[in-house]
């Protein structure tokens, strides 16, 4: 994981909301979870398949996203993030837990296959 993202996920401020660009499937392209601190950005890495997990600065041209796993996030605040390694030694996948003062807590994991990232609930 940078150091830039190191630093976000440390202290990362309230989620403001989640932009991203769709594509067929439900599924993304790149999605950016905006904080107060800072925008994370996810993406794929068409070659490889992995996961690249960035800090940007300034607004992004993409859409809200407001549905599935990631509807009702705003006003969370980023507690852990866990970079995922699958058994052939790709980093294909992201995890956050999202929390916010009132005992309400949200796990997402991010895994980009075929091009394009899936976004999960983690229940447990």
């Amino acid at each position: 994981m940078s150091a830039d993202v190191e630093r976000l996920t440390a202290d990362s401020g309230v989620l403001i909301g989640v932009r991203g660009r769709a594509v067929p499937g439900d599924r993304f392209a790149s999605l950016f979870l905006r904080f107060k601190a800072g925008t994370l950005k996810l993406a794929c890495d068409d070659d490889t398949d992995e996961i690249i997990v960035s800090v940007i600065d300034g607004d992004v041209g993409e859409s809200d996203v407001r549905h599935g796993a990631l509807a009702d996030l705003d006003g969370l605040t980023l507690e852990y993030a866990w970079e995922l390694r699958n058994h052939r030694g790709y980093v294909d996948g992201f995890q956050v837990r999202l929390r916010d003062g009132h005992g309400r807590e949200e796990t997402l994991q991010f895994e980009v296959g075929a091009s394009a990232i899936d976004v999960r609930r983690v229940v447990r």
